[in-house]
């Protein structure tokens, strides 16, 4: 009987329609990166000064020790129109974007734009981390 209530309440807890989701003392809140473009144009992992396919930008999204990713590993952003292509995984409280056009070699000014572009038709980007109350 205990246990069917456990699992009772479990479940309740889980279907509580909300953006934060609380278990115990552990909280799972969606994330929204604010200002993603201007965090990427800061962050560029590559030489801006050199022509490339692709190039990459590292964002951390975790603002606490306390606070522990959720280690999905998928893709939160795969826009791919009009000849540019943006697309950012997370990992270990780090989102990496890529960006460009993919098929030929640019400059820094140019994949600014795809990814410029890219965010605008993406929308929010939203990330999950675990947080302790």
């Amino acid at each position: 009987m205990k246990l069917f209530i456990a699992i009772l309440a479990t479940l309740v807890a889980f279907s509580a329609n909300a953006a934060d989701r609380k278990l115990g003392n552990v909280i799972l809140v969606e994330r929204e990166i604010p200002n993603p473009y201007d965090l990427c144009v800061k962050n560029v992992i590559d030489k801006k000064d050199k022509k490339q396919q692709m190039f990459y930008c590292v964002i951390k999204y975790t603002k606490a020790n306390m606070e522990i990713p959720v280690n999905s590993k998928i893709a939160v952003i795969n826009q791919n129109s009009e000849g540019c292509v943006v697309r950012g995984e997370v990992g270990n409280g780090n989102m990496m974007i890529g960006f460009g056009p993919n098929k030929q070699e640019v400059d820094f000014e140019t994949a600014k734009a795809c990814l410029a572009k890219g965010l605008a038709a993406h929308g929010a980007v939203v990330v999950n981390v675990m947080t302790l109350e």
